[in-house]
């Protein structure tokens, strides 16, 4: 059955890495996206479900949903609520009663994924709040797209017309928040020297980047150059395109974000944005004042002849 229950960061660590296994045993290279991909980087809000990436020609993702439930019994497929669908959901089966956690499997392309070299996954520990003892790394998508992709999905939700998604977009903006201010205190960085990314222990584990960074993350050792002039080589023009519109857009309605987008990159795109435009306008406000002051005081003057 389905989950009843809130999944823990311990339950999400359980079944990603059962996922990974299952796809390492196939020999399939597969990175993480998603809130977990997000919280492995440093976000603290604790994900409820899994989005794997899997590196295949191969097989489908109905075919890649078999290979799991084949290869372990806690895996298992119910149909989909849409009568219409043609495919089965995926579930993993946590300890206790109904407790089961989602586990979409999904190929490059889809939902304008980008597909990510196996070289440049970004390997880590767990994610924040998982227990520790696994030496199992989570597969990363790299941290620009993955920052992107969680744009895309602010505009989608943005965009539904049913309202329970366009709620989510209040969560989607928390969750870009913080991600940006990861990017400017641990990723956004110029010329840092590259020395991977490291996990502690500190009663539970936390991923942990204090002016380290991973090779395969900015894609260089140390070049004094923006996470996106690193990461476009990399991804498609249509992806960097359209995550330009999405950033202007997002920039207008939340003008507090400017100066972390350009910290990445996003500098001509931005042009005169909100928040410079209000610092422009309190400018104008200002000189506006001086010059009624001005007047105030020269009306209460006596020329003498």
């Amino acid at each position: 059955m389905p989950m009843r229950y809130p999944v823990t960061a311990s339950d999400i660590d359980t079944a990603a890495r059962a996922t990974i296994t299952g796809l390492k045993a196939s020999n399939l290279d597969c990175y993480l996206v998603g809130s977990v991909a997000c919280a492995a980087y440093g976000m603290s809000r604790t994900p409820n479900d899994i989005d794997m990436v899997v590196l295949t020609s191969q097989y489908t993702q109905e075919q890649l949903k078999y290979i799991l439930v084949r290869y372990d019994s806690r895996f298992y497929l119910i149909d989909s609520k849409d009568p219409n669908a043609t495919y089965r959901v995926l579930w993993f089966r946590l300890t206790g009663y109904h407790r089961s956690c989602k586990v979409d499997l999904l190929l490059p392309g889809i939902m304008n994924i980008p597909s990510v070299e196996p070289a440049r996954i970004v390997r880590v520990g767990d994610i924040v709040g998982a227990s520790a003892g696994s030496i199992l790394d989570y597969p990363l998508m790299p941290f620009l797209p993955l920052l992107l992709l969680k744009l895309q999905a602010w505009q989608d939700h943005g965009e539904s017309l049913k309202l329970f998604v366009r709620e989510k977009q209040q969560m989607d903006v928390r969750d870009i928040r913080e991600l940006l201010q990861l990017a400017e205190d641990q990723y956004a960085l110029p010329k840092v020297e590259v020395t991977g990314i490291t996990a502690t222990s500190t009663g539970t584990r936390k991923v942990t980047v204090a002016k380290v960074r991973s090779a395969r993350l900015l894609g260089s050792r140390t070049e004094q150059s923006s996470l996106l002039r690193l990461e476009a080589p990399h991804l498609l023009e249509s992806f960097i395109q359209a995550g330009r519109m999405r950033v202007r857009k997002f920039v207008r309605l939340h003008p507090w974000s400017e100066k972390q987008w350009r910290l990445l990159g996003f500098v001509s795109e931005l042009g005169t944005t909100a928040a410079s435009t209000n610092s422009n306008n309190a400018a104008l406000r200002s000189s506006h004042g001086d010059v009624q002051r001005l007047g105030d005081l020269l009306s209460t003057l006596t020329i003498r002849r």
